[in-house]
């Protein structure tokens, strides 16, 4: 299992490398994936975490926290930092 933190660093990389804003999403698997700002993927069962242009590691991490516990509160479930395999990255899994 990868520490958040190094999750946080290969997003923050992926992330720099686009121009303008990115929308990050958590699929139906529990990753978080990012795509254009135009995109909606709610009509498939993703839900929204974020929108934001090239985040700093501290920015990118309390979002992910913050997400991640209003979710956890929602459902029940408790945030776990996964293994990070490239991309998307899994960052909270429920029962």
């Amino acid at each position: 299992m990868v520490s958040l933190d190094l999750q946080v660093a290969r997003l923050v990389e992926e992330l720099a490398q686009y121009n303008g804003h990115r929308t990050l999403w958590l699929d139906r698997r529990g990753f978080i994936c990012h795509a254009e700002p135009e995109e909606d993927f709610e009509d498939i069962g993703y839900q929204y975490v974020a929108t934001l242009s090239r985040p700093a590691a501290d920015e990118l991490r309390h979002t992910i926290t913050r997400f991640t516990a209003r979710r956890a509160s929602r459902i029940g479930a408790c945030p776990i930092a996964a293994a990070f395999h490239m991309h998307p990255v899994p960052v909270l899994m429920a029962d």
